[in-house]
């Protein structure tokens, strides 16, 4: 445990020691929330109406799917699979006695870290600033539920990306598929619309696949926009578990064909 700890301190202290980096993206965060509440302000100022959703629906949706998008998708894990993979670099980590995913999960858990230390304060300031316009759960309960589902979508997100970098071992150039995938799940995830605005037969199919746990329920449960229902508890931790294992055999089957190229 004290190894994955100490890597998890490693990463936050890589990612502290770019100060100015920190400073602009600091910067620019808050003015992406800036430009999202004037953008959705102005569509319904002028009579516009999407689905069923108030403006202040609309805002507390986009406000929450974009401190998700800090907090969770900040750390390109399949990008930082696949790099170490083909440049090679995944050899030191075959060579420890480490378990590679938990070592992969610790630099996630880092990253975490320090962009709860960078953002967290911006976020507050923006969810007081824009009070009047988010919309709440129904009962504390519910945001007790919701930060559960939020630490499942954390969990289920870094293996679906880990999972998504191990391909690496099969490919010389995977960053095209990477982007491919990443594009696929942020709209099935909800990160581009609420996946309540889609025709029921997208809905149907999304309610089988993981991706909608991501963003979608998490989301929606914090603005009050659905009500609680157990499955959205039962079935990401049964994508969790059956990611989990799914990542440590493509992991193995990987390494076996890593090393037949003379690790």
């Amino acid at each position: 445990m004290g190894k994955y700890l100490a890597v998890a301190a490693n990463s936050i202290k890589k990612n502290l020691a770019y100060r100015m980096n920190n400073f602009i993206t600091m910067v620019s965060v808050f003015i992406s929330f800036i430009v999202l509440f004037y953008f959705w302000n102005s569509i319904y100022r002028q009579g516009n109406q999407i689905g069923t959703y108030s403006l202040e629906e609309m805002i507390s949706y986009y406000v929450f799917v974009t401190i998700f998008h800090l907090l969770v998708i900040g750390d390109n894990t399949a990008w930082s699979v696949g790099d170490e993979i083909n440049n090679g670099q995944i050899t030191s980590s075959v060579l420890r006695p480490i378990n590679y995913l938990k070592y992969k999960f610790s630099q996630h858990m880092g990253n975490l870290a320090y962009r709860l230390m960078i953002f967290l304060p911006i976020i507050l300031v923006v969810l007081f600033v824009l009070r009047n316009y988010i919309t709440h759960a129904q009962n504390y309960t519910t945001y007790a539920i919701f930060a559960l589902c939020a630490m499942l979508s954390y969990g289920l997100y870094f293996l679906v990306y880990f999972i998504v970098g191990i391909v690496a071992f099969w490919t010389a150039e995977a960053k095209g598929f990477f982007y491919t995938c990443w594009v696929v799940i942020n709209f099935m995830q909800g990160g581009l619309i609420p996946l309540d605005l889609l025709p029921k037969w997208f809905s149907l199919i999304s309610d089988s696949l993981p991706f909608k746990y991501l963003f979608f329920v998490p989301v929606s449960l914090a603005s009050g926009r659905v009500n609680f229902d157990y499955k959205m508890i039962v079935v990401p931790v049964l994508w969790c578990i059956g990611m989990y294992f799914l990542a440590q055999l493509l992991y193995k089957k990987g390494l076996k064909k890593y090393e037949g190229y003379g690790l």
